[in-house]
């Protein structure tokens, strides 16, 4: 179920949208505009430095810029929590403007629990997204994320490939 906040001023809202899972953790979109950002930006940045790391692409860009683009509001800081109020996994999810059609990106994904329940949640997240009109979600990543994604109903796209110049 997909709870939204109403009744409080946008920038007094410290979530957009809450999903509940029945099981395990509750998964927050958060408010860039609200005062607590920098506080949960600086909860999640450990998860935002591993996921740099793992995905090898820290030639290009880093956690600081990760955390730079949500600050502007041009990407959504999400966030897990347990049952407890800790955090157990953040997200961040970015914007693909493309001719044809307008998608979202997982720009970054890290957890550090077994409770990450991404075949309950990924769809949820796209309920939500696509209510607003993407009509995509991308993501990059090491092959394992195929095997994960795969039940979800993502398909292989592309492989990248790079150069410095």
């Amino acid at each position: 179920m997909l709870t939204e906040v109403h009744g409080i001023l946008d920038q007094e809202k410290e979530f957009i949208l809450e999903i509940p899972l029945p099981r395990g953790l509750n998964y927050k979109f958060v408010n860039y505009k609200h005062s607590s950002l920098f506080s949960k930006l600086s909860k999640c940045y450990d998860y935002f430095e591993k996921t740099v790391q793992r995905s090898l692409c820290s030639d290009i860009y880093n956690a600081n810029d990760l955390v730079k683009r949500v600050v502007k509001g041009t990407s959504d800081l999400w966030i897990a929590y347990d049952k407890n109020k800790k955090i157990k996994g953040c997200f961040i999810i970015g914007f693909a403007y493309y001719p044809q059609c307008t998608g979202i990106l997982a720009e970054a994904m890290g957890t550090d629990s077994s409770d990450f329940d991404f075949k309950n949640i990924v769809p949820k997240i796209e309920e939500y997204y696509k209510d607003l009109g993407y009509e995509f979600w991308e993501m990059t990543g090491r092959k394992g994320w195929e095997k994960v994604m795969a039940p979800l109903g993502y398909e292989f796209k592309t492989i990248t490939l790079r150069k410095r110049l």
